[in-house]
This record gives structure tokens, C-alpha cells and sequence, in this order.
């Protein structure tokens, strides 16, 4: 078990009674689907999400790289580290001809997008983030995703999206500022590039310490403290920083090496 952050340990060892109190509220859903959709018996014991009926330990996959969590002496045997587990890449996608015109325009772009996390206030956000991009001195990409950052047009320097494919528009940034979410973080990682990341809640704030632990990212800017003298710092430090643009670009390498949906497949048949 690795502690949280400025957490006793008899604290974290509580949170995964909360945990598990959650999952085995999905045990129903999962036992129907077992039996409708894979034609096999209901499991005895479904409520209980790490052991079997009989007590032996359940077989647990971590969709997430060895290379940025670190592992815990104390997890059993049945607990795998897969790596990330990535979707294919989108089939059919292009990208609009204004996006390449702007990709192709300069040098390479920072992303910006932080989802539907910005708080109830997308507009300072917005505010924020073109003011920081002006002192920065650099080009950006902004996504406005669920309305997370207001969808004002954009011009100069800064091109406004609603979306694009992480896997496509990742690797031609030269950085990637995000909320901290598991996906976009994983997506970042792969792409070999530098992070700022600015959590906001559930597991962003770990993923964000994490990225700045493994030497990719500044110091997480909490976005509850977000302002554009801190986002401008942080940018200048993931576009100018020479060794964590080489370690994001070796740790990129790494990532993309690992097999995580396979090895997860792989473990999964072996149960049969």
C-alpha cells in the first residue's frame, strides 16, 4: 500500500473501506452483465471485490505504467501492472485544414484544455489562460471540451477547438497543460512531452504530483489557485527546461513500449 500524501497510514488504510463500499455497489450491475453478455454463472461472492468466494485474492490490473507509480512490497501476487491501456487510434479522423494551417504556421504550440474542470467560472479561466500564453510568449492550442474554459473564438497566437484526438495532437505540441485526468495524463506521457498539470478533484491531484515526482511537469498549480503570473512560470519552465524535456521524451519512449491491453488480456485468459 504507498500512503497518501500528508496522510497517517491508518487514515489511507481506511480510505479502501470507503473504496470498496463504492465498488460493490457496481456488483449487480457486473453480475448481469457476466451472465447476459458472456453466457457465464453469476460469481458467489461478487460483493466482495478483492477475494473469491473461497478467500484466495482476486486478480487486480492497474491500467497505468510501472514507470510513473510506484509498486508496494506489501501488494500480493495477484496485483499486475499492466501499463496505460491506450484505445486505437481513431479511424477516418481529420483534422480541420485551419488546425494544420496553424500547426504549420510557427513553432510547435502549447496544448491547453482542462475538460469540464475549471470551476464554476470558465471565463477567468479563459482570462487566465490568453493572459498567461501572451507573457509566455507562446503559441497554444485551446480546447474547450465540456465548457471547462469559455469557447470564445480565438486569433494570433491562439487557436480555439472543441476536441481533437489526444494520440493525433499531443505528439506536435511542445507541451501539454491538462487537468490531470488518469487519460489525458496517460495520452501526455505517451506523446513524450512535457506536462503542467492543474488538478482539481478525485485523482488529479495524485497524477499531478505524480508527473512532477518522475521530473515532466513544474509543481502541480492547483486550479482552485490558478492564476496567470503561476501559469506563466510553469509554462516557461516545461518550453525552456532542457532535462525535462529529455526526460519526458525518454519516458514517452518507455510507455509506448509497454503492451497494457495485451498484457491485461493475457492475464485475464489465464484464468479460464
Amino acid at each position: 500500500m504507498i500512503p497518501l500524501p500528508r496522510l497517517p497510514k491508518v487514515l489511507n488504510r481506511a480510505t479502501y473501506l470507503s473504496v470498496g463500499a463504492v465498488l460493490r455497489m457496481y456488483a449487480g450491475i457486473t453480475s448481469t452483465w457476466r451472465a447476459k453478455e458472456l453466457g457465464l454463472p453469476r460469481r458467489r461472492g461478487s460483493h466482495d471485490i478483492l477475494n473469491d468466494a473461497d478467500g484466495a485474492n482476486r486478480l487486480v490490473l492497474q491500467a497505468f505504467s510501472r514507470h510513473v507509480t510506484l509498486s508496494a512490497p506489501d501488494w500480493p501476487a495477484s496485483v499486475h501492472t499492466t501499463g496505460f491501456w491506450y484505445l486505437p487510434a481513431v479511424t477516418g479522423w481529420e483534422p480541420p485544414a485551419e488546425l494544420r494551417d496553424f500547426l504549420d504556421a510557427g513553432t510547435a504550440p502549447v496544448y491547453i484544455g482542462f475538460g469540464s474542470m475549471a470551476g464554476r467560472d470558465s471565463r477567468r479561466t479563459r482570462a487566465v489562460v490568453e493572459e498567461a500564453v501572451r507573457r509566455a510568449g507562446v503559441r497554444a492550442v485551446l480546447a474547450t471540451g465540456w465548457g471547462g474554459i469559455a469557447g470564445d473564438a480565438g486569433g494570433g497566437d491562439l487557436f480555439v477547438i472543441d476536441h481533437a484526438p489526444h494520440d493525433w495532437l499531443f505528439p506536435r505540441m511542445s507541451a501539454v497543460v491538462h487537468h490531470g485526468g488518469g487519460g489525458t495524463t496517460g495520452a501526455a506521457l505517451a506523446a513524450g512531452r512535457p506536462q503542467v498539470v492543474c488538478p482539481f478533484v478525485a485523482d488529479q491531484p495524485y497524477w499531478a504530483a505524480r508527473m512532477h515526482a518522475v521530473g515532466v511537469a513544474p509543481a502541480p498549480l492547483r486550479q482552485q489557485h490558478l492564476t496567470a503570473d503561476r501559469l506563466t512560470a510553469a509554462l516557461r519552465q516545461a518550453i525552456g527546461d532542457a532535462a525535462m524535456r529529455e526526460r519526458a521524451e525518454w519516458l514517452g519512449r518507455e510507455i509506448r513500449s509497454e503492451t497494457g491491453v495485451s498484457a491485461a488480456v493475457s492475464l485475464l485468459e489465464s484464468l479460464t
